[in-house]
């Protein structure tokens, strides 16, 4: 019997997740709560009550169980403002799982904002511009806590910055049980900032990942 695999998207709002990454492509049984609670809300992503989000956070919370519980492989998508994910994530990893996190971010939350703004004009979901900004925080300061599976139980984080308008994201950090083992020449600054690394802590796994090759 193969391993069960939990696939995690994750970023703040207006990062690119869904376009970058369908989840339908890493399993069969995936759980994208803005879809769904469009689904539940006339097929509308504007003005999604409130009731309407708590029966999709419960569908969700059913779903990760039920799925654990199976030991079937799936796929979710996040903007990763709480560490409830990391719970989901240890309990699966505590099951057997290999669980896996692609994390997706611009380089400012400004940029953000206007992803966010022009989505909206197309009919896509929204949100106050105070709410997306206290997303986009929360977001970026559990990310260090993704790269120490032994609190996220996440076992291989990749991290691509999405920046660029006509260029395609960049895989810019890779960790492996918690050790660097890809890293950008050209690290962003709001990740570096978001990691709370300085120069010398880059230069460190730089030279880390020089005596890793063969």
């Amino acid at each position: 019997m193969s391993v069960p695999h939990m696939f995690i998207i994750a970023g703040p709002p207006g990062a690119g997740r869904s376009s970058l990454f369908r989840l339908s492509d890493f399993a069969d049984k995936v759980f994208n709560a803005d879809d769904r609670a469009a689904e539940l809300n006339r097929g509308s992503y504007q003005g999604i009550p409130l009731s309407v989000r708590a029966v999709v956070n419960r569908e969700f919370e059913q779903f990760v169980q039920a799925h654990i519980d199976s030991d079937t492989s799936f796929a979710l998508e996040t903007t990763l403002r709480s560490t409830s994910t990391f719970e989901h994530a240890r309990h699966a990893r505590q099951n057997g799982f290999r669980v896996f996190l692609r994390y997706i971010a611009l380089d400012t939350v400004e940029h953000h904002l206007e992803r966010v703004k022009r989505r909206a004009s197309r009919g896509g979901h929204s949100a106050s511009e105070a709410a997306l900004r206290r997303i986009h925080a929360s977001s970026l300061d559990n990310l260090p806590l993704a790269l120490n599976p032994g609190v996220s139980g996440i076992e291989i984080v990749r991290v691509y910055d999405n920046s660029g308008y006509e260029s395609r994201a960049k895989l810019v950090l890779e960790t492996r049980r918690g050790r660097v083992v890809r890293l950008a020449d050209n690290f962003p600054q709001w990740l570096q900032k978001a990691l709370a690394w300085s120069e010398p802590d880059l230069e460190r796994y730089r030279r880390d990942l020089i005596r890793q090759r063969p």
